[in-house]
């Protein structure tokens, strides 16, 4: 859809691709959206990956209940 309003849409091959593309395992793997790349002071990886797992709501696991309270 977002194509079609810029006035390119796309065949189904290029649909495919990107689809594939824009998967979250597809990004968390691809340096250049992962974060893998940048110098520590901007990401320090020794604290977890940039992308953790893709599920929704997993900040419960995170955050404590005032954390979640304040945010």
């Amino acid at each position: 859809r977002l194509c079609s309003f810029l006035g390119h849409p796309l065949d189904e091959v290029a649909l495919q691709a990107v689809v594939a593309n824009a998967s979250f395992v597809t990004m968390s793997h691809n340096p250049m959206s992962n974060f893998s790349l940048s110098p520590q002071f901007i990401l320090d990886r020794r604290r977890g990956p940039f992308l953790r797992k893709g599920i929704s709501g997993d900040w419960r696991n995170h955050l404590s209940p005032e954390q979640s309270r304040r945010f």
